[in-house]
């Protein structure tokens, strides 16, 4: 049993992000095509689309994956994101939208398959590093590291899922007060995700999450809701 119109979904995920949180709210909806090229090589491609505040466009991603299997529960990656975003920084420089580039690369162990435990149940740690240049402010490089759990009900086309992931930023923020001089911490932000993955076809399916993000630097908190379809194209 599939659900093969899963646009209308999508649809309603918005429209319950619009009315049930306030202010800090983000609404993301994407599209990934993945592509097999053998046992050991995967490409991605992908478009997400971000809402701030339930009705504020904030920016759209263009992503490119190339993820490579080493052995069972092993791989490495390599990625790149071209984002088009409304400038944060319009008010001194006038430019209203920027273009910024993010290139990222990491390690994916999946800890169940690795000792061949569970075909059903993941258990994955991904380690990523990421540069983001920016065109209007200072560039980052970013380590990033996430926890994943996952269960896939047998005949059962939900599969529920939850991550944890932890971002340290390397080139810390220096704050000058009149007497004294401060080093920001490393750790900038916590994110969390709680949500369910539908089998809508034997190739396609729709990941639907409620997330917080956590700035741990600012004490700023922001609600986010997610919802991704991915088709495989092998």
């Amino acid at each position: 049993m599939y659900i093969t119109k899963p646009y209308f979904l999508l649809v309603a995920c918005s429209l319950i992000s619009n009315r049930q949180f306030n202010a800090q709210c983000s609404t993301r909806m994407g599209l990934n095509l993945n592509k097999s090229f053998s046992k050991h090589f995967d490409l991605e491609a992908g478009y997400q689309y971000r809402i701030k505040n339930s009705s504020e466009f904030d920016n759209s991603n263009i992503d490119f994956k190339w993820c490579q299997h080493w052995m069972n529960g092993i791989e490495t990656f390599l990625k790149y994101r071209n984002s088009f975003e409304n400038n944060k920084d319009s008010d001194l420089n006038s430019k209203i939208h920027a273009f910024n580039n993010r290139i990222g690369f990491g390690l994916n162990i999946s800890f169940l398959r690795l000792f061949d435990i569970s075909k059903r149940r993941k258990i994955d740690w991904t380690i990523t590093q990421q540069y983001d240049n920016n065109q209007f402010r200072r560039n980052s490089s970013i380590l990033r590291n996430k926890l994943t759990l996952k269960y896939d009900i047998k005949d059962f086309i939900l599969s529920p899922f939850i991550s944890f992931e932890h971002f340290y930023k390397w080139n810390r923020d220096i704050v000058y007060a009149s007497d004294e001089i401060t080093i920001m911490s490393g750790s900038r932000s916590w994110r969390m995700f709680a949500g369910i993955e539908i089998e809508t076809s034997k190739k396609s399916s729709l990941r639907v999450a409620t997330g917080l993000n956590k700035r741990i630097d600012t004490g700023n908190q922001q609600w986010i809701i997610n919802a991704e379809y991915s088709i495989n194209l092998d």
